[in-house]
């Protein structure tokens, strides 16, 4: 597949063709596509700014333990460089922003549907909690917004629910997604992925054949995005 470059300079040694996970802000990101995705994920580091309900036996939250968020306003003004002819965005909730504050004024995708959930399972912990402030539930919801003619393969199943241990932080579970992809792109397609964390969109794209262009700026959790990505076996 042939590799998306980004800024004229040179990708980062030892992706594979079609991958292109970069160590950048996500606005160099978008104002740099000369190609309209078929797809974006996003999995925005959100700001919470209310106390969280509790459930029995969780763990009190450490927010040292987590990387810096953005408020909704930054993360509405990276939503607004999204290409306008780009067909579908699946977009990473929180219960908390979902409810109360959701502010994103994507008004230009319509009214967002539910795209079900992730839950998290963990059984050593009873199901109780899992990393990242997601309180209601242990879950994270994703909203499907949808636009114009976009592609879908009904014949690939969806779940509208995924029961997964929780691993690292901002690690999305890989083969819900793939589901997603196989769902909403072709082989061969261009998926964005405005934040990349630990590059599991990356290993999805790669998996099925589908082209990637992504950005973390963290350089700790890029450099572990790429072990990763190299363990990935086809």
């Amino acid at each position: 597949m042939t590799q998306i470059r980004l800024f004229n300079a040179p990708t980062p040694p030892g992706l594979p063709p079609g991958i292109d996970l970069r160590c950048c802000d996500v606005v160099d990101l978008l104002t740099s596509l000369d190609e309209t995705p078929a797809l974006v994920i996003a999995d925005p580091p959100w700001t919470y700014n209310q106390a969280p309900p509790r459930l029995p036996g969780d763990q009190p939250m450490n927010a040292s333990e987590h990387y810096d968020g953005l408020p909704v306003s930054v993360i509405r003004d990276h939503f607004a460089l999204i290409p306008k002819g780009c067909p579908r965005l699946a977009l990473w909730a929180t219960w908390p922003v979902f409810l109360p504050e959701w502010d994103l004024k994507l008004k230009r995708w319509g009214r967002p549907i539910t795209g079900g959930a992730w839950f998290k399972s963990d059984p050593n912990d009873e199901g109780h909690y899992g990393p990242g402030f997601h309180w209601s539930g242990c879950s994270e919801p994703v909203l499907i917004y949808t636009k114009g003619t976009a592609y879908c393969d009904r014949s690939s199943p969806l779940r509208n629910a995924w029961h997964e241990a929780p691993g690292k932080h901002s690690r999305k579970p890989v083969g819900w997604m793939r589901q997603w992809v196989r769902r909403w792109t072709k082989p061969g397609d261009l998926v964005l992925d405005m934040y990349a964390g630990l590059g599991s969109v990356a290993e999805v794209c790669l998996l099925e054949e589908r082209r990637y262009i992504g950005a973390e700026l963290d350089p700790a959790r890029h450099r572990d995005a790429l072990g990763l990505l190299a363990q990935v076996r086809l």
